[in-house]
């Protein structure tokens, strides 16, 4: 669908239901969290839900209290059975995790609203741009064609997401409208400068010692230009920090000018593994991911290990090589 229809779809509704996918980044949240203002500006009923409580760096964005669990939803009253699903910043909806366990099969249907290239689905009933630096680039349209005027909070939510997903807006996908888009922003109230205070210049000294740990497993190969790093979930135990506290750390190789991909595997306390992949623009790990059954951008991808962490090692390392070559 167009933005348009997405939009005369959000005015003929009254209940809705956003999420984003397990472990929301800044540009799941502040999507999540503008567009869900944005609803309830318009007499709807609206209500944000993330599948785990909200990381502490991204508490700074719900000033009003609009992030709920899958538990409180019901408190809201609001019936999911008249309610539409929005699903924001991923293109599966099952990525969505305990949320879309919940609600996916007794809602009256759901809209996919994301960034990330298409993995071949039906796109016709959901909003999908690849061209987009961000959901919040997105969102930001979409909230402009509902006639919906931006409180300061509103716009911090959706600078910040712009600025997570586009790397400080030095990402491939960085355009023209994305630069129009801050601006306008800053002129509804944002301060750049506390934006990127909440989410680079804040993380406690635990995280600290989980990069010192991380970065000791880090393996170099092809080289220099493929960088692996894991984190086991001994790593949070010893560094007394936070599984979110890793969100930034597959940058760091990235910083060297030899490595053209970052690969980094990371487990949780419940054991359950990830693989995050990061590249300069000559590798789309996109692809990689997808082959895995995850997904994402060309710089940036990712997937749920189903694979033992050696064997994920290696098969990724395989296609990455074949990839470079």
């Amino acid at each position: 669908m167009k933005l348009e229809d997405l939009a005369s779809l959000l005015r003929t509704g009254d209940s809705y239901i956003l999420t984003s996918h397990e472990s929301p980044d800044g540009d799941g949240l502040g999507a999540m969290y503008a567009l869900c203002r944005a609803l309830a500006k318009l007499g709807k009923k609206s209500v944000a839900v993330l599948s785990e409580p909200l990381a502490p760096k991204y508490r700074f964005l719900d000033e009003v209290g609009v992030f709920r669990t899958a538990e409180a939803i019901r408190t809201e009253g609001l019936d999911p059975a008249s309610s539409l699903l929005l699903i924001l910043d991923t293109n599966d909806a099952h990525y969505a995790g305990s949320v879309a366990d919940t609600f996916l099969d007794i809602v009256k249907g759901h809209v996919l609203i994301d960034h990330h290239e298409n993995r071949g689905i039906d796109a016709s009933g959901h909003y999908l741009d690849s061209e987009a630096s961000s959901t919040c680039e997105i969102t930001f349209g979409l909230i402009r064609l509902l006639g919906i005027p931006l409180d300061r909070d509103m716009a911090v939510a959706l600078f910040t997401g712009i600025v997570y997903d586009t790397g400080s807006f030095g990402y491939p996908k960085t355009g023209e409208n994305t630069f129009a888009c801050a601006l306008e922003l800053v002129r509804a109230g944002v301060k750049p400068y506390s934006v990127h205070n909440h989410l680079y210049e804040s993380s406690s000294v635990q995280s600290l010692l989980l990069r010192k740990l991380v970065l000791s497993t880090l393996e170099l190969h092809e080289d220099n230009r493929i960088a692996v790093q894991f984190m086991r979930a001994a790593h949070l135990d010893d560094s007394g920090a936070v599984y979110e506290d890793s969100e930034d750390l597959i940058n760091v190789p990235l910083r060297s000018e030899t490595v053209q991909v970052s690969v980094f595997f990371k487990e949780n306390k419940s054991g359950i593994l990830r693989c995050s992949l990061r590249s300069k623009g000559g590798v789309n790990v996109a692809h990689i991911a997808q082959s895995f059954g995850g997904g994402g951008h060309r710089t940036a991808a990712g997937f749920k290990c189903s694979l033992p962490l050696e064997q994920a090692r290696a098969s990724v390392l395989d296609k990455l090589k074949d990839a470079l070559s």
